[in-house]
Protein backbone atom coordinates (compact mmCIF):
# COMPACT_ATOMS: atom_id res chain seq x y z
CA UNK A 1 0.00 0.00 0.00
CA UNK A 2 1.33 3.40 -0.67
CA UNK A 3 0.85 6.06 1.27
CA UNK A 4 1.39 9.56 0.97
CA UNK A 5 2.85 11.44 3.87
CA UNK A 6 3.62 14.73 5.06
CA UNK A 7 5.78 16.34 7.42
CA UNK A 8 5.40 19.24 9.18
CA UNK A 9 8.35 20.73 10.94
CA UNK A 10 12.12 19.81 10.24
CA UNK A 11 13.91 19.93 13.16
CA UNK A 12 15.49 16.38 14.72
CA UNK A 13 12.22 14.54 15.34
CA UNK A 14 10.10 15.80 12.08
CA UNK A 15 13.12 14.49 10.11
CA UNK A 16 13.95 11.46 12.04
CA UNK A 17 10.34 10.61 11.40
CA UNK A 18 10.90 10.45 7.48
CA UNK A 19 14.42 8.87 8.23
CA UNK A 20 12.61 5.61 9.87
CA UNK A 21 10.05 5.49 7.51
CA UNK A 22 12.29 5.20 4.38
CA UNK A 23 14.79 3.05 6.49
CA UNK A 24 11.38 0.55 6.80
CA UNK A 25 11.29 0.59 2.99
CA UNK A 26 14.18 -0.58 2.35
CA UNK A 27 13.18 -3.92 3.96
CA UNK A 28 12.68 -6.88 1.71
CA UNK A 29 8.91 -7.66 3.09
CA UNK A 30 7.37 -4.29 3.52
CA UNK A 31 3.93 -3.64 3.09
CA UNK A 32 4.20 -0.13 2.64
CA UNK A 33 5.76 2.58 0.34
CA UNK A 34 5.62 6.48 1.16
CA UNK A 35 5.98 9.71 -0.70
CA UNK A 36 7.39 12.31 1.57
CA UNK A 37 6.53 15.66 1.85
CA UNK A 38 8.96 18.18 3.87
CA UNK A 39 7.68 21.74 4.85
CA UNK A 40 9.01 24.24 7.50
CA UNK A 41 9.10 28.00 7.19
CA UNK A 42 12.88 28.10 6.87
CA UNK A 43 14.84 26.30 3.14
CA UNK A 44 17.51 24.90 5.50
CA UNK A 45 16.13 22.18 7.55
CA UNK A 46 13.87 21.18 4.45
CA UNK A 47 16.98 21.22 2.19
CA UNK A 48 18.87 19.25 4.85
CA UNK A 49 16.48 16.90 5.19
CA UNK A 50 15.89 15.91 1.68
CA UNK A 51 19.89 15.49 1.36
CA UNK A 52 19.24 13.13 4.20
CA UNK A 53 16.86 11.10 3.01
CA UNK A 54 14.23 12.13 5.16
CA UNK A 55 11.71 13.42 2.37
CA UNK A 56 11.25 13.02 -0.85
CA UNK A 57 10.65 16.98 -1.48
CA UNK A 58 9.50 19.94 0.02
CA UNK A 59 7.49 22.80 0.43
CA UNK A 60 6.99 25.85 2.57
CA UNK A 61 3.85 26.25 1.48
CA UNK A 62 1.70 24.05 4.01
CA UNK A 63 -1.57 24.25 2.04
CA UNK A 64 0.52 22.60 -1.02
CA UNK A 65 2.41 20.61 1.01
CA UNK A 66 -0.32 18.96 2.40
CA UNK A 67 -2.50 18.84 -0.26
CA UNK A 68 -2.77 14.53 -1.11
CA UNK A 69 -1.47 13.95 2.27
CA UNK A 70 -2.99 10.73 3.46
CA UNK A 71 -0.78 11.35 6.99
CA UNK A 72 0.88 14.16 8.12
CA UNK A 73 2.73 14.56 10.89
CA UNK A 74 2.74 17.93 12.69
CA UNK A 75 5.36 19.13 14.63
CA UNK A 76 5.31 22.59 15.14
CA UNK A 77 6.05 25.28 18.40
CA UNK A 78 3.32 25.85 20.56
CA UNK A 79 2.57 29.14 19.56
CA UNK A 80 2.30 28.53 15.74
CA UNK A 81 -0.37 25.96 16.47
CA UNK A 82 -3.77 27.71 16.14
CA UNK A 83 -2.53 29.66 12.79
CA UNK A 84 -1.48 26.71 11.18
CA UNK A 85 -4.75 24.36 12.40
CA UNK A 86 -6.81 27.15 11.43
CA UNK A 87 -5.80 26.80 7.72
CA UNK A 88 -5.15 23.25 7.71
CA UNK A 89 -7.45 21.94 9.22
CA UNK A 90 -10.53 22.31 7.24
CA UNK A 91 -8.13 21.56 3.80
CA UNK A 92 -7.69 17.60 5.05
CA UNK A 93 -8.27 15.02 3.02
CA UNK A 94 -11.53 12.66 4.59
CA UNK A 95 -10.22 9.88 5.72
CA UNK A 96 -7.15 11.97 6.38
CA UNK A 97 -5.20 11.08 9.83
CA UNK A 98 -2.96 14.01 11.88
CA UNK A 99 -0.40 12.95 14.06
CA UNK A 100 0.43 15.65 16.39
CA UNK A 101 3.96 16.00 18.35
CA UNK A 102 2.96 18.82 20.32
CA UNK A 103 4.27 18.71 23.95
CA UNK A 104 0.49 19.05 25.30
CA UNK A 105 -2.38 17.20 23.56
CA UNK A 106 -5.63 18.80 24.99
CA UNK A 107 -5.15 21.94 23.14
CA UNK A 108 -4.37 20.80 20.18
CA UNK A 109 -7.55 18.37 20.83
CA UNK A 110 -9.81 21.48 20.94
CA UNK A 111 -8.24 22.92 17.60
CA UNK A 112 -9.09 19.90 15.79
CA UNK A 113 -12.45 19.79 17.27
CA UNK A 114 -12.69 23.33 16.11
CA UNK A 115 -11.20 23.27 12.68
CA UNK A 116 -11.35 20.02 10.72
CA UNK A 117 -14.21 19.19 8.40
CA UNK A 118 -17.20 17.45 9.36
CA UNK A 119 -20.19 15.95 8.15
CA UNK A 120 -23.88 17.02 8.53
CA UNK A 121 -24.42 15.26 11.74
CA UNK A 122 -20.66 17.11 12.95
CA UNK A 123 -18.81 14.05 12.92
CA UNK A 124 -14.68 14.16 12.07
CA UNK A 125 -14.03 13.48 8.54
CA UNK A 126 -10.00 13.52 9.24
CA UNK A 127 -9.10 12.82 12.74
CA UNK A 128 -6.14 14.06 14.96
CA UNK A 129 -4.33 11.20 17.33
CA UNK A 130 -1.47 12.67 19.82
CA UNK A 131 1.70 10.81 19.60
CA UNK A 132 4.99 12.08 22.20
CA UNK A 133 8.42 9.99 21.33
CA UNK A 134 10.40 8.98 24.16
CA UNK A 135 13.51 8.76 22.10
CA UNK A 136 16.45 6.00 21.84
CA UNK A 137 18.36 6.11 24.90
CA UNK A 138 21.51 5.81 22.41
CA UNK A 139 20.09 9.51 22.07
CA UNK A 140 18.69 10.63 25.22
CA UNK A 141 21.91 12.87 25.76
CA UNK A 142 22.54 14.37 22.41
CA UNK A 143 22.14 18.15 22.48
CA UNK A 144 21.30 18.18 18.78
CA UNK A 145 17.98 19.34 18.54
CA UNK A 146 17.91 20.84 14.82
CA UNK A 147 17.59 18.58 11.64
CA UNK A 148 21.31 17.85 11.56
CA UNK A 149 20.66 15.86 14.27
CA UNK A 150 18.31 13.32 12.59
CA UNK A 151 18.57 9.59 13.17
CA UNK A 152 16.94 6.97 11.36
CA UNK A 153 17.16 4.89 14.68
CA UNK A 154 15.61 7.83 16.85
CA UNK A 155 12.81 5.19 18.04
CA UNK A 156 14.33 2.02 17.69
CA UNK A 157 12.76 0.02 21.11
CA UNK A 158 11.52 3.15 22.56
CA UNK A 159 8.25 4.24 24.14
CA UNK A 160 5.76 5.99 21.73
CA UNK A 161 2.56 7.60 23.70
CA UNK A 162 -0.35 7.33 21.94
CA UNK A 163 -2.79 9.71 23.36
CA UNK A 164 -6.16 9.91 21.05
CA UNK A 165 -9.34 11.88 22.07
CA UNK A 166 -12.66 9.90 23.33
CA UNK A 167 -14.47 10.22 19.86
CA UNK A 168 -11.23 9.52 17.65
CA UNK A 169 -12.16 6.25 15.93
CA UNK A 170 -10.75 3.11 16.14
CA UNK A 171 -9.22 3.10 12.37
CA UNK A 172 -7.17 6.25 13.15
CA UNK A 173 -5.24 4.79 16.73
CA UNK A 174 -4.92 1.50 14.60
CA UNK A 175 -3.10 3.51 12.18
CA UNK A 176 -0.85 5.45 14.47
CA UNK A 177 -0.13 2.39 16.02
CA UNK A 178 1.02 0.86 13.18
CA UNK A 179 2.87 3.92 12.11
CA UNK A 180 4.99 3.60 15.18
CA UNK A 181 6.17 0.09 14.91
CA UNK A 182 7.18 1.37 11.54
CA UNK A 183 9.60 3.17 12.81
CA UNK A 184 10.76 0.44 15.54
CA UNK A 185 9.01 2.34 17.94
CA UNK A 186 6.98 0.32 21.24
CA UNK A 187 3.72 1.92 21.27
CA UNK A 188 1.67 3.10 24.73
CA UNK A 189 -1.46 4.28 25.40
CA UNK A 190 -2.18 7.14 27.53
CA UNK A 191 -5.04 9.44 28.13
CA UNK A 192 -4.81 13.22 27.08
CA UNK A 193 -5.10 14.59 30.79
CA UNK A 194 -3.05 12.22 32.06
CA UNK A 195 -0.23 12.80 29.80
CA UNK A 196 -0.44 16.61 29.86
CA UNK A 197 0.22 16.76 33.60
CA UNK A 198 3.41 14.33 33.31
CA UNK A 199 4.62 16.71 30.82
CA UNK A 200 4.93 19.38 32.90
CA UNK A 201 7.47 17.68 34.84
CA UNK A 202 9.30 15.85 32.50
CA UNK A 203 9.26 18.89 30.11
CA UNK A 204 7.90 21.80 31.01
CA UNK A 205 9.72 22.35 34.67
CA UNK A 206 13.24 21.52 33.25
CA UNK A 207 12.29 24.72 30.61
CA UNK A 208 11.06 26.77 33.23
CA UNK A 209 14.00 26.33 35.33
CA UNK A 210 16.54 26.83 32.60
CA UNK A 211 14.81 30.59 32.39
CA UNK A 212 14.70 31.13 35.75
CA UNK A 213 18.90 29.89 36.08
CA UNK A 214 19.26 32.53 33.56
CA UNK A 215 17.63 35.23 34.63
CA UNK A 216 18.85 34.59 37.94
CA UNK A 217 22.82 34.18 36.48
CA UNK A 218 21.71 37.87 34.35
CA UNK A 219 20.62 39.95 37.29
CA UNK A 220 24.60 38.83 39.43
CA UNK A 221 26.49 41.04 39.93
CA UNK A 222 28.69 39.20 38.54
CA UNK A 223 27.38 38.57 35.35
CA UNK A 224 30.00 40.69 32.91
CA UNK A 225 32.32 37.41 33.99
CA UNK A 226 30.11 34.97 34.20
CA UNK A 227 28.58 35.17 30.58
CA UNK A 228 32.21 34.73 29.48
CA UNK A 229 32.49 31.71 31.24
CA UNK A 230 29.59 29.21 30.11
CA UNK A 231 30.56 25.58 29.13
CA UNK A 232 28.23 22.81 28.65
CA UNK A 233 27.26 22.53 31.89
CA UNK A 234 25.05 25.59 32.01
CA UNK A 235 24.42 26.00 27.82
CA UNK A 236 22.32 22.50 27.99
CA UNK A 237 20.52 23.56 31.85
CA UNK A 238 19.31 26.42 29.30
CA UNK A 239 18.88 24.42 26.06
CA UNK A 240 14.90 25.27 25.88
CA UNK A 241 16.09 28.93 25.19
CA UNK A 242 17.82 28.37 22.24
CA UNK A 243 14.75 25.91 21.00
CA UNK A 244 11.58 27.97 22.13
CA UNK A 245 10.69 31.41 21.95
CA UNK A 246 9.42 33.24 24.70
CA UNK A 247 5.85 33.25 23.02
CA UNK A 248 6.29 28.88 22.73
CA UNK A 249 7.05 29.24 26.28
CA UNK A 250 4.60 31.25 27.23
CA UNK A 251 1.90 29.55 25.29
CA UNK A 252 3.13 26.10 26.89
CA UNK A 253 3.46 27.28 30.59
CA UNK A 254 0.35 28.96 30.68
CA UNK A 255 -1.71 26.54 28.67
CA UNK A 256 -1.13 23.91 31.82
CA UNK A 257 -0.15 25.88 34.61
CA UNK A 258 -1.98 24.11 37.12
CA UNK A 259 -0.09 20.81 36.55
CA UNK A 260 3.29 23.14 35.80
CA UNK A 261 2.50 24.79 39.55
CA UNK A 262 1.78 21.93 41.50
CA UNK A 263 5.37 20.66 40.49
CA UNK A 264 7.18 23.42 40.68
CA UNK A 265 6.22 23.89 44.16
CA UNK A 266 7.59 20.43 44.77
CA UNK A 267 11.31 21.39 43.26
CA UNK A 268 11.25 24.42 45.30
CA UNK A 269 10.30 22.75 48.77
CA UNK A 270 13.18 20.65 47.81
CA UNK A 271 15.34 23.56 47.25
CA UNK A 272 14.26 25.36 50.48
CA UNK A 273 15.77 21.84 52.12
CA UNK A 274 18.81 22.04 50.62
CA UNK A 275 19.67 25.61 51.20
CA UNK A 276 19.22 25.20 54.50
CA UNK A 277 21.53 22.15 54.71
CA UNK A 278 23.90 24.19 52.82
CA UNK A 279 23.90 27.55 54.94
CA UNK A 280 23.44 25.79 58.46
CA UNK A 281 27.13 25.09 58.64
CA UNK A 282 26.77 22.22 61.31
CA UNK A 283 28.35 18.89 60.85
CA UNK A 284 25.06 17.29 61.39
CA UNK A 285 23.71 19.31 58.32
CA UNK A 286 26.81 18.16 56.33
CA UNK A 287 26.25 14.51 56.89
CA UNK A 288 22.45 15.27 55.56
CA UNK A 289 23.57 17.22 52.58
CA UNK A 290 26.22 14.42 51.49
CA UNK A 291 23.67 11.85 52.55
CA UNK A 292 20.98 13.13 49.78
CA UNK A 293 23.76 13.76 47.02
CA UNK A 294 24.51 10.06 47.58
CA UNK A 295 20.57 9.18 47.54
CA UNK A 296 20.49 11.24 44.30
CA UNK A 297 23.42 9.47 43.14
CA UNK A 298 22.29 6.14 43.49
CA UNK A 299 18.66 6.74 42.59
CA UNK A 300 20.10 8.17 39.19
CA UNK A 301 22.22 5.91 38.56
CA UNK A 302 18.89 2.53 39.17
CA UNK A 303 17.30 5.42 37.00
CA UNK A 304 19.44 5.50 34.23
CA UNK A 305 20.25 1.88 33.82
CA UNK A 306 16.57 0.86 33.87
CA UNK A 307 15.81 3.53 30.98
CA UNK A 308 18.52 2.17 28.77
CA UNK A 309 17.29 -1.24 29.56
CA UNK A 310 13.78 -0.61 29.32
CA UNK A 311 13.33 -2.85 31.93
CA UNK A 312 11.02 -0.73 34.84
CA UNK A 313 10.48 -3.06 37.40
CA UNK A 314 10.27 -1.59 40.55
CA UNK A 315 12.04 -3.47 43.73
CA UNK A 316 9.74 -2.52 47.32
CA UNK A 317 10.87 0.32 49.33
CA UNK A 318 12.38 3.16 49.62
CA UNK A 319 14.56 3.98 52.01
CA UNK A 320 14.28 7.56 53.85
CA UNK A 321 17.26 9.84 54.93
CA UNK A 322 16.96 10.82 58.14
CA UNK A 323 16.61 14.51 59.24
CA UNK A 324 15.60 17.73 57.28
CA UNK A 325 16.11 16.10 53.61
CA UNK A 326 14.40 13.47 54.47
CA UNK A 327 12.33 14.04 57.54
CA UNK A 328 8.70 12.99 57.23
CA UNK A 329 9.30 11.86 53.83
CA UNK A 330 9.15 15.42 52.56
CA UNK A 331 11.55 15.27 49.94
CA UNK A 332 11.66 12.26 48.42
CA UNK A 333 7.79 11.92 48.40
CA UNK A 334 8.22 14.93 46.51
CA UNK A 335 5.45 16.52 48.57
CA UNK A 336 4.53 20.54 48.46
CA UNK A 337 6.40 22.49 51.04
CA UNK A 338 4.79 22.79 54.49
CA UNK A 339 2.06 25.90 55.01
CA UNK A 340 4.30 26.62 58.10
CA UNK A 341 7.86 26.83 55.63
CA UNK A 342 6.17 29.37 53.60
CA UNK A 343 7.15 32.97 53.87
CA UNK A 344 5.26 34.82 55.94
CA UNK A 345 3.07 37.49 55.02
CA UNK A 346 1.77 40.65 56.76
Amino acid sequence: MHVNVTIIGMDRLGASFGLALKRYETQGKADHSFTIIGSDPKAYPMKTAKKLGAIDNFNRAVLKATANADLLIVNVPASEQDALYERLGPTLKPGSVVLDTSLLKMPVIDLAARTFPSNDRGEPLAYLVGITAIVNPKALYGGDLSVDGARADLFDEADVLITPDTICPAEAVALAENVTRLIGGQPRFMGPVEHDGLIAATEELPMLVGAALFYTLRQSEGWMELRRMVNPTLALAMHALQRQSAQDLFELFSQNRDNLARHLEMLIGTLDQVRDSLTAGADDDAEELAAFLSFVGKTWEDWDIKRYSSKWEDKPGVEMLPGPLGGMGRIFTMSRRDEDDADDTD
